[in-house]
This record gives C-alpha cells, structure tokens and sequence, in this order.
C-alpha cells in the first residue's frame, strides 16, 4: 500500500517529466520552424529582388526599379511581435546613420495577416520610424520567403545596388549586424 507522501511524491515526477517532454518537443518544433525560414531566406540571398510596386503612408510609390543604383534595406515587421518591437531603438539609430545611398524600407505584414487596422495604427506609432513604411502585399511575400510564413519576422533584406539581395537577416537584429551586410554589399 502506497503511502500519501509517496503518492505525491511520484505525481510530482511524472508532472515534471511531462513538462519536460512538452518543453524539449516545442524547442525542436521551433528549430526546426527557425532552421525551414533561414533556409528560405537563403535561397533569396544572391537573386534578384522581386518585382513590387508598393505605396508607402506619405501616397508616395515604391517599386524594385526605383531601387536600383542604390542598396536597400527592406525591413519586414508586424504587429504582435516582441522581437519586432525589442529592435525598434536600433532600428531608429540606423535611419539616423543612415549613408545617402542607401533606402531603408520597413515592410510591415500586418495587411497579409489580417490585422486590425487600429492595432498595425497603434503600432506604427509606438515605432515612430522616420524612413518609410509599406504594407507588404501577398505577392511580395510569397516571392521572397512565401506569405505563410509572413508571422516570421523580423526578417531584413540587403540589396545591392545592382538589385541583387545580399543578406537576408531573420530576427532581431543588434547594432552593426545591418551595417556588415551593407558593407559586404558595396
């Protein structure tokens, strides 16, 4: 006969043991997530950039070919996403710095997702970005990392300026990491 004490004591284990499980097993899916996104990320890494056509919230217009001649920078963020908003400070820093020939366009998914107007509102402000910010469109997204994966983010691409892109940068990025891959993209 089992005693109370000992009763707990193994309901304790087999909680802690479950716990664990279900703790090993979300780390592997989301490697496993991470380790699929970085792979479609690469692929774009020595492409062309797409072709796109996007207005940004000034009405002015923003396409691939008034891209080239310069590098660019296309940072992709949304709504919902810590990481996106924990890089936001370095984000700003960056468009201060920012080298005359080079564009820096944050590509917000929110449109591709769904979101609440009020809430990708709410958002634009809390950023406060100085450089300008398009909605991407599902045809941007499925031709550089596919739509379904537009919740992925943030994401950054690097592009030459001949058009081709020469870094794709997923996560939270920390000072310097942007600069390097411009750097490596003269």
């Amino acid at each position: 006969m089992t005693t109370p004490v000992s009763s707990r004591r193994r309901g304790t284990f087999w909680l802690c043991g479950a716990l664990l499980l279900l703790g090993g097993a979300y780390w592997a899916a989301t490697s496993g997530v991470r380790a699929h996104v970085d792979g479609l990320i690469g692929q774009r890494v020595g492409q062309p950039l797409p072709e796109f056509r996007l207005v940004d919230q000034s009405g002015a217009e923003w396409s691939t070919a008034a891209l080239r001649g310069r590098r660019a920078v296309l940072h992709f963020f949304r709504s919902r996403c810590h990481s996106c908003l924990a890089e936001v400070e370095t984000l700003r820093a960056f468009e201060r710095a920012l080298p005359a020939d080079v564009v820096l366009l944050h590509v917000l998914t929110d449109a591709v997702l769904g979101f609440p107007a009020a809430e990708t509102a709410a958002t634009l402000e809390r950023c406060g970005f100085s450089a300008p910010v398009v909605q991407a469109d599902q045809a941007l997204l499925d031709s550089l990392h596919r739509a379904g994966w537009a919740n992925v983010t943030p994401v950054t691409y690097v592009v030459d300026a001949q058009g081709l892109v020469r870094a794709g940068l997923r996560g939270r990025q920390e000072p310097g990491a942007v600069e390097a891959a411009l750097a490596a993209a003269r």
